[in-house]
């Protein structure tokens, strides 16, 4: 199908598969959208009446836990879905909250036909259930691994994930959010991420440029071979 035509060749023959026998309903109310950075894709608590999947850009997920305050813990990309999980769990309402991190380009179909195709296609049905069971598996290790990281390394995490949202074309990125936006968004206060930060200034893995963080590509790597480290239990 020529909608899938931007997607890595991988995904792209992935998809192609899957979408081999879908129903006619699925192929005339399908349609695709284009969704300009920084705007909400998705947001938890709405009723679940669409399946979004990334043709091209990234977007973020984003928990809402019980003390209100946002947790951004991942970032997707072409060919990553959105709305199966909670349809498949008998949820009427979107689980997560997602925002693009770039410009995007979105494929929506009505939920009630993707899921009536789905149930009349067993090889669909068996491809989406393995893909959605990795994704579930991968999310909830991870989640794990970070629950023990110190407060560094998970800002490590985080301007890791900003450089690499933004693929700065100079190889060095600014960031524009203020010292209480970035601790909103990694969960701790302003006081330990001023302390962290300056750590990482000193360690010469970002430099302070009139008050905003800078990461270069040296920095950028040397953060993520130490993040690597950590996660392979060598630490």
């Amino acid at each position: 199908m020529d909608v899938f035509r931007e997607l890595p060749v991988k995904k792209q023959a992935y998809m192609e598969r899957l979408f081999q026998n879908c129903t006619e309903e699925v192929k005339y109310y399908m349609s695709v959208i284009d969704v300009k950075e920084g705007q909400i894709l998705i947001e938890a608590g709405e009723k679940c009446d669409y399946i979004y999947m990334i043709l091209s850009g990234k977007v973020t997920g984003i928990e809402w836990p019980m003390n209100e305050r946002p947790y951004y813990f991942k970032d997707y990309g072409p060919g990553d879905c959105f709305g199966e999980i909670e349809y498949f769990a008998d949820l009427p309402c979107y689980r997560i909250s997602v925002i693009t991190a770039a410009d995007c380009r979105i494929l929506t179909i009505p939920i009630t036909y993707y899921m009536e195709w789905l149930q009349s296609d067993a090889e669909a049905l068996y491809l989406r259930t393995k893909e959605n069971m990795r994704r579930l598996i991968t999310q909830t290790a991870d989640a794990r691994r970070y629950l023990f990281f110190e407060s560094g390394e998970r800002l490590m995490m985080h301007l890791i994930r900003k450089y690499e949202q933004k693929q700065p074309l100079r190889k060095v990125l600014e960031l524009k959010e203020s010292r209480e936006q970035l601790s909103e968004e990694i969960g701790f206060s302003v006081k330990t991420l001023n302390r962290n930060i300056k750590k990482l200034e000193g360690e010469e893995l970002i430099r302070i440029q009139k008050g905003k963080i800078m990461i270069g590509e040296e920095g950028y790597l040397k953060m993520k071979r130490h993040i690597a480290y950590c996660i392979n239990g060598d630490r």
